[in-house]
Order: structure tokens, then sequence, then C-alpha cells
């Protein structure tokens, strides 16, 4: 029986395939969408399995993944309630299952989640997902970080041209094989939580981080640069208010191994990246500010990356 299947890959060679079972096809196929995603053959990358909360692995429906037996002993579960992650030592590939409940808005709370597997692998090799809006300048990214409701995506919506807006919401931040940091676009979920959104994100899109911004609302525009230490933190709160949905019901020491995980990786990208705050006025040109910051680090490429 073919398969729906889509292929996400990011800038540090990691890729996922991204897998539907005849119920979840129509799920993950709006999944895709809005993530960009392109079609692919099944292949060797590790898979994201989608099943029905009734469905059970089969050799017809998944034919050639070789999977140890379920519910056999090795499983390791992560139940986030609206969607369960089973893992297994013996394979790359995590299967995913629908939990019970079905009410308003819970397809698109299940995407969210469904990045879970993704996001833990990115925070294992030194990067880490971002509450912050995403916009490229000459080939360099800056990122607009601060809490809901306070200016990102006004932020993100006044940048002239030459800039790109990429996301106004959530990013992730990779951390290829060189030790440079990328940026990579994610939805804003909520567009599809509370509007009737047909907005898309191509995930797969990025640009190397160039500079971190916190913004805060002023009477006229300023930039202040901030220390490292000052910056991991207001990075790890950021970062903490995406990955405390995927904390749901692990075991203490998972979580804390988690969270110092997460901590490091703060530490880490302040000392290679620079932050700043932003204050941001009502009609002023910020931006101006920002392009100045990111020619003084002598950040600028005349080559786009995506």
């Amino acid at each position: 029986m073919q398969t729906t299947s889509y292929t996400l890959k990011l800038s540090n060679g990691h890729v996922w395939q991204v897998i539907a079972s005849k119920q979840t096809a129509p799920w993950v196929d709006r999944l895709a969408r809005i993530m960009e995603l392109r079609r692919s053959e099944q292949n060797g990358y590790p898979k994201l399995i989608f099943l029905d909360k009734d469905e059970e692995i089969s050799d017809t429906l998944f034919a050639g993944l070789n999977l140890p037996d379920m519910p056999g002993s090795g499983w390791k579960l992560h139940d986030l309630k609206w969607l369960r992650f089973y893992a297994h030592h013996a394979t790359p590939d995590t299967v995913c299952r629908f939990g019970n409940e079905d009410t308003h808005g819970l397809d698109v709370v299940r995407m969210w989640q469904s990045l879970h597997p993704i996001y833990a692998r990115v925070i294992e090799d030194g990067g880490l997902p971002f509450h912050a809006g995403m916009a490229a300048w000459n080939g360099r990214g800056a990122l607009f970080a601060a809490p809901g409701g306070t200016g990102k995506s006004t932020c993100c919506r006044r940048l002239p041209p030459p800039w790109k807006a990429l996301c106004d919401d959530e990013t992730l931040i990779v951390k290829d094989k060189q030790g440079a940091y990328m940026a990579h676009p994610f939805p804003t979920w909520s567009e599809y939580l509370f509007q009737r959104s047909e907005k898309t994100w191509d995930v797969g899109q990025y640009a190397p981080l160039s500079a971190l911004f916190f913004l805060e609302q002023a009477e006229r525009d300023e930039v202040a640069p901030i220390g490292a230490g000052k910056a991991s933190i207001y990075i790890l709160e950021s970062s903490t208010q995406i990955c405390r949905r995927d904390w749901r019901h692990l075991d203490k020491k998972e979580e804390a191994r988690r969270k110092t995980a997460l901590f490091d990786n703060a530490c880490n990208l302040a000392r290679e990246v620079p932050s700043y705050i932003l204050r941001v006025s009502l009609t002023g040109e910020f931006w101006k500010l920002i392009e100045e910051v990111m020619a003084s680090h002598d950040l600028i490429t005349a080559n786009t990356v995506w």
C-alpha cells in the first residue's frame, strides 16, 4: 500500500520523513502544506509515523520500516495527551499516535506538538527553538524576541524592502557541523487556532543568524548591547516558552536533563551571537539601527540562502 510521505530538511543536516497512515493522511497533508514540506518516497532518514488512536502498525501499511513489535518491550512513551510519542532504542523512528480527545482546534494543537521530536533532536545538537520573529537582510538573519502581544509581529510587518520577514512568532535555531548558527522560520500556530488563516511557512528556508534583539516599547528608537550573561537568561526564557509544552509527564530525571541541555545551549548561543535590547517607537525607523549593528559586525553577505 502506498503511504503519504513528506520530507523535512534542516540546514544542520537533520532530515525527517513524515509518514501518514490512511486515517491520518488528510491531517499530515495539511501539516505539510502549512510547513511547505515536499512529497517524497520512503527513504533511510528517521521517520515520524502518524497513526490514529485505533490504528496499529502493520506490514501491509508500513512495509519495509522494520520497526520493533509494538507494544513490545523497549518502547518508551512520552504522552502529551493529544499526541503520544513512542521511541525505541533499536530505531531512529518515532511513532506518533493521536490521543482519544477530539475537540475544536485539536488538529492544530497536534501539529504544534508534532514538532516535539524534531526540537528534542535539535537541542541535543546544540540548537534550540525560540519564541521570536525572524527577518533577513542581505542574506543574514535577525530575531525579534518579546512576550506575546508586545511587538514581534508589528516589527516584522513594518520592515521595508530589502528586508524580508520570514515568521513572526516561532523560530528554530540550529547549530551546523561547523558550529555556525542558522535560523529557520516556523509557523505561527495561533493563526490557525484563532483565525481562518491560509498562511504557510517554508521551514526548510534558513539564514545565518547575525543578531538577537529583545524588544521593548519606547518613545524613541534605541539599540543597546547586552552582555553574554544577561543575554543567556533572556535566551533561556524565550526558548523555555516553547519547550515547556514538551516537558509534560516527563520523569524528573529526564526533565532535568533537558533543562540542563537547554541552559547550556542558551549560554553557548549568547557567547557566539550578539544580543541587544531594541527599544521601538510607534513611528520610528528602527530597522536602520539594526542595519548599523549588523554592518558593524561585518556580517553582511551579498548571497541570500533562501
